[in-house]
């Protein structure tokens, strides 16, 4: 069995530097963290996404989240009339 480390310590001058990344943010925390959830929706609907996905190669539930993304984020306010 071979190993390619080395047969001697490495000189100290060619050591490569260390860095201190104790005061690092883990990269998760830069990630906008998803929450799984359940939600009804009307099949037709999800056969819409579903069709949309076929044309753009992006998976429905992704293309969902996009638009639900896009609606949060440009605090969109749906106008609901009942006359």
């Amino acid at each position: 069995m071979s190993n390619d480390y080395p047969k001697t310590p490495m000189p100290d001058d060619e050591m490569p530097e260390l860095t201190d990344l104790s005061g690092a943010i883990p990269y998760k925390a830069f990630k906008d963290a998803k929450k799984q959830t359940t939600i009804r929706l009307k099949a037709s609907t999800v056969f819409y996404f579903q069709q949309m996905a076929q044309k753009t190669g992006i998976p429905y539930q992704t293309l969902i989240n996009m638009y639900l993304d896009d609606c949060a984020a440009n605090q969109r306010e749906i106008s609901i009339s009942w006359e």
